[in-house]
């Protein structure tokens, strides 16, 4: 199992994988959460486009309400609270299970909010979260959607919530790891100061077809260098909600991404209509 590296600088000492330079970013959400299970990749489909980026994305702290963007230009809601606003819940909404997409279908009414430092934060109103309190999010739904939006929150609450709130959320939504993953976090967090911005909206999800109410492995596809990468989420269903199932070997989690030749197999999931 291992978890990857979403963000970080090329050539620092823990392998979050951002490729930056002064005018072309491309990011490699490898970032905690990867399994060993080595995905297989399909057929392949046009490369991806890198983002140009001679400007951060819009601050929007004097824009309130509007929306506006991650670094290679996906749609951003902008909440009030940077911890971000839960969504009222329509459980009928919720995808099929009989539909042949059901592992890789987006939730219903998806949003990815800016959080903390334009971390990408997902919403949605019909797999929760229901509840955003003290900066953590709760209340995701016993459904692969809900397992996925548990996944991609955790990640992205980690790297970029405050210090009062990082460690709680470590602690509370990563199962396993202990203090010894709260400071290996912690080292990560130093070396990358601004991990927040490389928490990007995932060029595609899905789920293993192993899925059952209480396991899933969940695989986000994020832009590499060459092509995409994606890294796997084993996630557990744990006193009523999706948790982080962290391996013995916590360095295990900092691991390099499987690369992907194509995303033909992988639903997007860059937000669906209110």
């Amino acid at each position: 199992m291992n978890a990857q590296d979403v963000f970080a600088v090329k050539g620092s000492r823990s392998r979050f994988l951002v490729l930056i330079s002064t005018t072309v970013v491309v990011v490699t959400l490898t970032a905690l959460g990867v399994t060993h299970h080595r995905g297989h990749s399909s057929e392949s489909s046009p490369a991806p486009v890198t983002a140009t980026t001679s400007a951060s994305p819009t601050d929007p702290t004097d824009l309130p309400g509007l929306p506006t963007t991650d670094i290679f230009g996906n749609r951003l809601e902008l909440p009030s609270d940077p911890a971000g606003e839960p969504l009222p819940q329509d459980p009928t909404s919720r995808s099929d299970p009989s539909q042949p997409n059901y592992l890789t279908a987006a939730p219903a009414h998806l949003q990815w909010q800016r959080g903390w430092g334009g971390a990408a934060l997902p919403v949605s109103g019909s797999d929760g979260p229901t509840s955003i309190e003290a900066g953590m999010a709760s209340g995701f739904a016993d459904t692969p959607q809900g397992a996925a939006l548990a996944a991609c929150d955790a990640l992205a609450r980690a790297f970029a919530a405050p210090e009062d709130v990082w460690r709680n959320v470590v602690r509370d939504r990563y199962i396993g790891g202990g203090e010894p993953l709260v400071d290996r976090i912690a080292q990560s967090r130093a070396e990358t100061p601004n991990a927040a911005t490389y928490l990007v909206v995932p060029e595609g999800i899905r789920i293993l077809p192993d899925y059952r109410p209480d396991f899933a492995v969940v695989q986000i596809a994020v832009r590499a260098d060459s092509g995409w990468a994606y890294g796997n989420w084993p996630m557990v269903w744990h006193e009523g909600d999706w948790r982080v199932r962290v391996p013995d070997d916590i360095e295990s989690l900092w691991e390099p991404a499987v690369p992907l030749s194509s995303l033909i197999d992988f639903g997007s999931w860059k937000g669906t209509a209110s």
